[in-house]
């Protein structure tokens, strides 16, 4: 975010100031933010009529002034570049005419010029708008309709339509696929020369159970005398990806995997993402490995980065690493395979704790899933348990994601920073008044020791009956992480250097760090990519923040369409966000949030609530209050909340909710080729 402070020329009280900012912006319908790219500085709020000229994702020029409450503020001026050249909507018929309404509610509607050949007029459907006009402060923005999704109350449409709104396609070009077949369908001995051969070594890789791709894999030696060397090997993504391929085009363009309830939409095609770039076991696959060699204390002593090539002894699951944790038999387990594991989950204990002592933060939310049939449709919800397997593989990738960085900026190496910078002082301010008044001790978070001062609110709320709602507000509080070729550290793991480096195979950020190791290996300091660094961040930036918007946008979506048989039912609740229009609402533990159109609500208040209505085209649940307010509260219902009756008439009276087709239960694990899987922290 590029700016430039001045004076104010006219108005406002003496000495106040103004700046131009350059930036993207994340579209709210009547509000939006303008993203901070420049480390220290908050995004802005931004609002105005000047709202009306830009769309999700463009690159904005905002006025923007600091306002009483020390937070950043401003309005739209001018577009800078547009996002995307299409849009998608609701289509309906206005007066004589087509519109077609923005998939973001409250964004105001594009004219329709026309519609493409064998393209037929559909009310009420969701449809795709090639932009022929831009939007003016004159006039919206008019296009050409070129495709019919389908009817909001089909599904599968709906999220076709979430995925086309943020410019994330499904489809690879032909020339990408016939790319990645040419790679060939097998390794041979030739392709592997001049690299460290690893077959001895006990490598295993650990993931959910229905993976089916894996793309790290781990090892663990004892050196003696107390020293154990880690190793952590990623696929070698980087030797089939070439910059300047429509390959690597491609994959840039993508910048990360996409994983939906019902699909994965995967950043690589499957001629190397389910072959040759998934280690799977007893066969030969290229690799990068980070060695590191650890003492009793958990501090790396020696690091060491290498191309390798290895053969994976056997694919273990969380549950059966977690099964050996505990003492149990696992089949088909090698001596020293087996001995390596129970080496692991004792290194994990330890730089566990070293890395919580320094002032990392260990956030505990609980990890939903939606259950899909074939078709798309939702079947259930299931809770994923906190294994400590999960926690064996995200200590090792954060260490290896921070040696590499250490390696790469040791040696003035060029390459994109994993970065999370210190929260706004505001926000803390705010999350302190919050959880003092859940009753915490919460003073200390804000000044110099903040990490050691929200450290100190997770022990609180270990054993808080609303641990959820404090963990969720903190987090809500934290600054979003960005890749940066510049970077003063990584807050929340309280590290100076950290790279993304363990997932090329769905992150090119990861592919990238992979190339700045290969230049290093040859002794090279330049630039080792066609594209500007800091162009590059920002453009795996947005992509990261896009693919999130639909994975969570699809996940509202699921969960309306599961909750909707429910209205009229009363549950139990607890705010978790207060806003103008009222609160949103954490119902029971199903992991869904309704609004609830009352003031005077506060963050952790419990309420008794009826679910009112449910929009399953936007994902939206409706809820009101039943019975008294919450005690000491001055509750009120707004004018124009949820007024639509349950079916039957009359408010339900069922005990609070039988969930009929949700189910809460332990976790199916998911992998890489049917949804994350890849365990907590991989993504940091």
């Amino acid at each position: 975010m590029r700016q430039h402070w001045r004076k104010k020329e006219t108005g406002g009280a003496s000495g106040e100031h103004e700046a131009i900012v350059e930036g993207v912006i994340q579209h709210k319908g009547t509000f939006a933010f303008l993203l901070s790219e420049k480390e220290g500085v908050g995004d802005v709020f931004i609002r105005g009529r000047g709202l009306d000229l830009a769309m999700d994702g463009d690159r904005v020029q905002a006025r923007v002034r600091p306002e009483k409450t020390g937070r950043l503020a401003g309005e739209i001026i001018a577009v800078v570049k547009r996002a995307r050249t299409s849009m998608v909507g609701i289509l309906r018929r206005v007066q004589n005419t087509w519109a077609l309404f923005p998939e973001k509610g409250n964004a105001p509607p594009a004219i329709v010029s026309g519609f493409a050949p064998n393209v037929t007029p559909l009310e009420g459907a969701f449809a795709v708008m090639e932009i022929t006009r831009w939007p003016t402060p004159e006039a919206g923005a008019a296009g050409l309709v070129n495709e019919i999704l389908g009817d909001p109350g089909d599904l599968r449409a709906r999220i076709d339509s979430i995925l086309r709104a943020r410019g994330i396609n499904e489809n690879f070009p032909k020339e990408v696929v016939e790319q990645a077949e040419e790679c060939g369908a097998r390794l041979e001995p030739a392709q592997w020369q001049g690299r460290e051969e690893l077959f001895d070594l006990p490598i295993c890789t650990i993931d959910g159970a229905d993976a089916k791709d894996f793309d790290d894999a781990v090892s663990l030696e004892d050196l003696g005398g107390g020293m154990l060397r880690l190793g952590v090997h990623i696929a070698d993504v980087a030797h089939y990806v070439k910059p300047g391929t429509a390959l690597n085009g491609e994959a840039y363009k993508r910048a990360t995997s996409v994983y939906l309830p019902d699909r994965v939409v995967p950043m690589l095609p499957p001629a190397l993402s389910d072959n040759l770039c998934s280690l799977v076991p007893r066969q030969e696959r290229l690799t990068m490995s980070a060695f590191m060699d650890i003492n009793a204390a958990g501090k790396v002593i020696k690091r060491r980065l290498a191309e390798t090539v290895i053969r994976s002894w056997r694919r273990f699951t969380y549950e059966e690493i977690q099964t050996l944790l505990e003492g149990g038999k696992v089949p088909d387990v090698h001596k020293s395979i087996g001995e390596a594991v129970k080496r692991m989950g004792a290194l994990t204990d330890v730089l566990y704790k070293r890395r919580v002592a320094r002032g990392a933060l260990d956030f505990n939310l609980p990890e939903y899933k939606i259950n899909a049939d074939p078709h798309g449709r939702p079947l259930g919800v299931s809770l994923r348990p906190r294994l400590k397997s999960h926690r064996l593989i995200e200590e090792f990738m954060l260490l290896a994601n921070e040696a590499v960085a250490t390696e790469l900026f040791s040696a003035k190496m060029p390459f994109l920073h994993r970065r999370h910078d210190s929260p706004d002082p505001l926000k803390l301010k705010a999350l302190s008044a919050a959880l003092g008044e859940l009753g915490l001790t919460a003073g200390h978070i804000e000044g110099a020791n903040a990490p050691k001062g929200l450290q100190d609110v997770l022990r609180q709320a270990a054993n808080h009956p609303l641990s959820n709602l404090i963990n969720s507000l903190m987090v809500r509080s934290m600054r979003q992480a960005v890749y940066s070729p510049e970077s003063s550290g990584h807050f929340g793991i309280a590290t100076r250097f950290y790279s993304h480096f363990t997932s090329p195979i769905r992150r090119y950020p990861d592919l990238m760090t992979h190339r700045a190791v290969k230049a290093l290996l040859l002794g090279k300091k330049e630039n080792h990519e066609a594209l500007p660094l800091d162009k590059a961040g920002v453009h795996c930036s947005e992509r990261e923040r896009a693919a999130a918007d639909a994975e969570h946008k699809s996940v509202d979506i699921m969960r309306a369409e599961m909750m909707k048989e429910l209205v009229g039912s009363i549950m139990d609740g607890a705010v978790t966000t207060v806003i103008d229009s009222g609160a949103f609402i954490m119902l029971g533990d199903t992991g869904a949030e309704g609004l609830l159109r009352v003031n005077g609500l506060k963050p952790g208040a419990k309420v008794k609530v009826m679910i009112a209505a449910v929009d399953t085209a936007e994902g939206k649940i409706d809820l009101s209050l039943e019975g008294p307010p919450p005690q000491g509260g001055q509750a009120q219902q707004q004018r124009g909340g949820p007024a639509r009756q349950p079916r039957g008439g009359q408010p339900s009276q069922r005990p609070p909710l039988n969930f009929s087709r949700i189910t809460f239960g332990k976790r199916k694990e998911k992998g890489k080729g049917k949804g994350r899987g890849k365990g907590r922290g991989r993504g940091r």
